[in-house]
């Protein structure tokens, strides 16, 4: 199948019935989650292949194993030691995060390489709302650290879970369950690992909502309440990554683009060539998750925090602030202010996540190049054209950060460059690490059990203990986010069906030698990390969104 673009195709009646039918397949759904645009009914060539589902059944084979060697308990018992939740890993590998899961090191580190590394934004003034001084957290503190100099440097940093206090919570079997929504202040200090610096926590504000009527706990407090404000954290950064930074911002921003893809550009349109793979099994993969994780009863209604109205509701509110521009991984970055290596050395997000959008973009570039020689070859691509108006249409993919015309080609690499990177790198950011992160629940749990203490009241170990999920959900959020997360179907650069085109399969194989080269340095990179960052390897990174 030789590339075309569509004004020099010699059979332009073939690729026209061609598109006609795929405008008939591909249909726009904008009921299921307004005003998201969505793909009514899956076509049969999107669906998983025998291979894909031989070879996940596989991966997976384990789970039900360990799921019945686990000590069976009955639905009321309670889990009366933090020890209790390793007891369900007996054949499963332990996520070593059980090592460490308590300490500060740990806390801090899973803001900069953890399940959602985008979560961790510098401050330069006080934030918006917040009812202390910089005096007052100071004293609060202790003057280990002066606060207010980091803050004019650039050198302090928030994770602000206030956006998610509209959910009020779900219900389980025994009761409800509970979001805390906190503000955490974290310190990028000079001194620590390997003479390198380290991010050490500062305090967290447990109720934002009370104003100064709420607690700020630091890490010099009471040690149980300092781990039940960092629990508190944690359950909201769950939240946030599952429903915000992973669910909208991967699957189903990228949706749109695969629908689109399919009804305007031709099958050997170059666009579509290079795109293609990184589609792969999305679409059959978002509707399941559609019918079996975000249904009424199924995982998202039982495990998160909230009811499942406020759980996509969370959804909805990531996808307003979404842009694909904005949130290309360099802008993304900036926007928070953690793109400046001097101010945070260490981000392993941030520093492996530039090295494969780069070599992304190379690959982009080149390939391109190859078809689009001058502006006019862009002007005169009218399947181009109606694929960037249909992107952003309010009757098509209601895409915010895309051009409605394609004009110059540095357009039309970014926006290939930011599609490649969200379906590859940033998906596999976001889901891979949920094993390690967010199945040992004392690390990281979907929801809180227990009401919170009242302010001033110091956690006991029992109340510590209720605050975390019961048998039933422990047993339930480890085996879907296993599922999740052990299998891998394909390896960014590596496709199927390589390029029909020569030339192009010259630059696939530069692209493939380059991600190489970003292997190196990312174990290079890990030599000096107080936790290996593997999920931007590039053999750890899959092509699309297929799981």
């Amino acid at each position: 199948m030789k590339p075309y673009l569509p004004q020099n195709d010699p059979d332009p009646t073939k690729r026209k019935y061609f598109l006609e039918r795929k405008l008939e397949e591909y249909e726009f759904d904008y009921d299921f989650l307004p005003p998201m645009a969505m793909l009514k009914d899956v076509p049969a060539v999107e669906n998983f292949s025998t291979k894909y589902i031989a070879e996940r059944a596989v991966e997976t084979a384990d789970l039900p194993i360990n799921m019945l060697a686990v000590k069976t308990r009955g639905l009321w018992d309670p889990l009366d030691e933090l020890q209790d939740y390793e007891d369900y890993f007996p054949v499963l590998p332990k996520p070593n995060v059980i090592k460490t899961y308590q300490t500060d090191d740990s806390f801090c580190e899973q803001r900069l390489c953890g399940a959602n590394p985008m979560a961790l934004r510098q401050i330069k003034e006080m934030p918006l709302d917040f009812e202390f001084t910089i005096q007052e957290l100071q004293r609060k503190f202790g003057e280990s650290i002066d606060l207010a100099e980091k803050l004019a440097n650039g050198n302090l940093y928030i994770t602000d879970y206030r956006p998610l206090s509209f959910v009020k919570g779900g219900t389980y079997e025994r009761g409800r369950k509970y979001l805390p929504t906190p503000l955490a202040f974290f310190c990028w200090r000079s001194s620590g690992f390997s003479d390198r610096g380290q991010l050490v926590p500062i305090a967290i504000q447990l109720n934002p909502a009370l104003g100064k009527q709420s607690q700020l706990i630091t890490p010099f407090d009471d040690p149980l309440a300092w781990f039940h404000a960092k629990l508190c954290v944690q359950i909201a950064d769950a939240n946030h990554h599952e429903m915000s930074s992973h669910l909208c911002r991967t699957h189903f921003v990228m949706e749109p683009f695969a629908i689109v893809t399919a009804r305007q550009l031709a099958d050997n349109h170059p666009l579509n060539i290079l795109l293609k793979p990184h589609f792969r099994f999305m679409l059959a993969n978002n509707d399941l998750g559609r019918k079996r994780l975000v249904n009424r009863g199924g995982p998202v209604d039982e495990l998160l925090a909230g009811t499942l109205q406020e759980s996509l509701q969370i959804v909805v509110n990531a996808y307003k602030e979404w842009s694909l521009d904005q949130f290309a991984l360099p802008t993304e970055i900036k926007n928070r202010g953690v793109d400046d290596a001097e101010k945070l050395p260490h981000y392993p997000y941030r520093d492996d996540g530039m090295l494969l959008w780069n070599a992304i973009k190379n690959f982009v570039s080149e390939y391109l190049k190859l078809y689009y020689k001058t502006p006019e070859d862009l002007r005169a691509d009218f399947e181009l054209q109606a694929w960037a108006q249909e992107l952003v249409s309010q009757s098509g993919g209601r895409v915010k950060g895309v051009p409605d015309r394609i004009e110059k080609l540095e357009q039309l690499i970014d926006i290939a460059t930011a599609v490649m990177f969200t379906c590859g790198p940033q998906h596999a950011a976001v889901n891979y690490p949920q094993y390690e992160y967010m199945t040992f629940m004392p690390n990281m749990p979907l929801a809180g059990y227990k009401q919170m203490t009242s302010e001033g009241t110091i956690p006991d170990r029992k109340s510590l203990l209720s605050f975390l999920p019961p048998p039933k959900q422990t047993a339930d959020q480890l085996s879907i986010l296993f599922i999740l997360s052990a299998y891998r179907y394909d390896r960014l650069g590596y496709y199927d069906n390589n390029f029909p085109d020569p030339e192009a399969q010259q630059i696939l194989v530069t692209f493939q030698q380059d991600l190489n080269e970003v292997e190196r340095k990312i174990e290079l990179n890990n030599k000096s990390r107080l936790i290996k960052y593997n999920y931007l390897k590039p053999r750890l990174v899959t092509n699309s969104i297929s799981i």
